[in-house]
């Protein structure tokens, strides 16, 4: 959870008025290290929102290796990963991110 906007604000003012960061962090409890954090990134560009991460890049393109599968149902995870230039276990994460299981036979006694 990232700190509000004005709490920032509020804590960067103070820091401004007394000079002192070790005060305003044991004022306000938060780190020292948070407060030297949002000073570099008001240095940086200005402005205190915070800094969203964007999602994992992906390795394998989920679409693709959706149409892919059916289009050869029966392949290999070893020839998925030739088609896709990457490892057979890269494959093998993605079919089970996207909630498809290894094929098994119907073994009827």
């Amino acid at each position: 959870m990232a700190y509000s906007i004005d709490f920032r604000k509020k804590v960067l003012s103070y820091c401004d008025k007394t000079g002192n960061i070790s005060e305003a962090a044991e004022i306000f409890q938060i780190s020292r290290n948070t407060i030297y954090e949002w000073i570099k990134l008001q240095k940086k560009t200005g402005d205190l929102h915070h800094q969203v991460k964007g999602t994992k890049p992906r390795k394998v393109d989920r679409d693709k290796l959706k149409a892919y599968l059916e289009a050869h149902p029966d392949a290999y995870l070893t020839e998925i990963a030739s088609e896709f230039d990457c490892h057979p276990t890269a494959i093998h994460y993605a079919l089970k991110a996207m909630g498809y299981t290894r094929k098994k036979e119907l073994y009827l006694p």
